[in-house]
């Protein structure tokens, strides 16, 4: 295979992948606390630089300039806050500023989510359908007796007049670090901290919207199809010459 024939094989794998991202936030459109995702794409030759060494001129060197393929180097989150909208329920909450609400999970541990649409179970655990039980700052469950409560700003929980139990809003480091183990929660792969007081207010009646601004994923649905289609036709394109090619060689003499 030629490098023209590589280039649009790789054009439609990264586009294949970069659909897929964009069908994800768009399915995800109505789920509270979503953050959206991109791909960050690259070519080859400068993704294989960024493995092989930090020092450019090395990695130039050992590859060379002319590789034009493109991949997806990476995954980008875009964590700007979401809107709120009001449901006047006691256990929907939200996060203003920084933090995240700390869930705990059966397959993946103690995980991170801005998503604040609780449930309470039979027991009287606070719960993320789907994800598991909310943590409060001791590392433990979150049991009460009803839905009939407040909780403050910072993230305490009163109960018939008493302070109950208080919410675990962690933060780290840097936010790509997160790595997305689910729809809108994601694992600490270097760990998180409690989030310093001031830094964030919670909200109870209210919910964090996603963040996926539906109109720029529909334009860009439509730029990377478009890209798709032509990377596929260019291979059709490529195919076809290489097979004109060795029939004409055949023929000679």
């Amino acid at each position: 295979m030629d490098r023209g024939s590589y280039a649009a094989a790789a054009g439609m794998l990264s586009g294949q992948k970069a659909i897929n991202v964009l069908a994800q936030n768009v399915a995800n459109v109505t789920t509270a606390g979503y953050k959206s995702q991109s791909t960050v794409q690259s070519t080859f030759a400068e993704y294989m630089a960024s493995r092989m060494s930090t020092n450019p001129k090395i990695a130039q060197a050992d590859i060379g300039a002319g590789a034009y393929i493109t991949i997806n180097a990476e995954q980008f989150i875009d964590f700007t806050q979401g809107g709120f909208e009001k449901t006047n329920r006691s256990v929907d909450m939200a996060i203003q500023g920084q933090g995240f609400f700390v869930v705990q999970n059966a397959n993946f541990g103690q995980v991170l989510t801005r998503n604040g649409q609780f449930e309470l179970n039979v027991q009287g655990f606070l719960i993320l359908p789907g994800v598991g039980q909310v943590l409060n700052t001791a590392g433990q469950p979150i049991q009460l007796a009803g839905s009939d409560f407040k909780v403050e700003p910072d993230g305490t929980i009163v109960q018939n007049g008493a302070d109950v139990t208080m919410l675990n809003i962690a933060t780290v480091v840097n936010e790509q670090d997160l790595m997305p183990v689910g729809e809108g929660f994601f694992q600490a792969t270097n760990g998180f901290q409690a989030a310093q007081p001031l830094t964030f207010s919670i909200f109870q009646g209210v919910i964090e919207a996603s963040n996926v601004d539906m109109s720029n994923e529909m334009s860009n649905m439509i730029a990377r199809q478009n890209n798709f289609t032509s990377c596929s036709q260019m291979l059709k394109i490529f195919d076809k010459i290489s097979e004109i090619a060795s029939n004409t060689i055949g023929r000679v003499g």
